[in-house]
């Protein structure tokens, strides 16, 4: 048996949300922090998103296709290049998943979210995703 005060702390799972339309990357952000051992950074712009990505290692990426600047599909490119990002799932949200549907594709993505969604599924995927470890080290930089 453990001393008390002497148990593992237990690590939130970190999600970014990068998505420029602010209501629904608030909303989802919301959503996710409601839920037990979930913390969740919105970010509006791809930018954002890059510099978030210098100070932590999510456990997850919600990422919108259509992002100003760089496209989301863009942006996982990049993200993809970075060895200490290589492993994060990503969960794509899109209105127009067929139009990006060989893209996916071709980068073997299956994590799409279709708009308008149910933040149900939404949270399903966050779930399956970035499952809440009872006892995880931190990820820092």
């Amino acid at each position: 048996m453990r001393a008390m005060g002497t148990e593992p702390r237990r690590r939130a799972r970190v999600v970014i949300v990068i998505e420029d339309d602010r209501p629904i990357g608030e909303l989802l952000a919301s959503v996710i922090n409601d839920e037990d051992g979930y913390v969740a950074i919105h970010v509006s712009r791809p930018s954002d998103a890059l510099h978030a990505l210098e100070q932590v290692i999510p456990d997850l990426l919600l990422i919108d296709v259509g992002l100003p600047g760089m496209s989301g599909i863009e942006l996982y490119d990049r993200i993809r290049k970075d060895d200490r990002l290589k492993r994060v799932p990503v969960v794509f949200e899109t209105a127009w998943s067929q139009e990006y549907d060989r893209e996916f594709k071709r980068r073997g993505i299956t994590a799409i979210i279709q708009k308008p969604f149910d933040i149900v599924d939404v949270l399903k995927r966050v779930h399956q995703l970035a499952p809440v470890n009872q006892f995880a080290a931190p990820r820092l930089n």
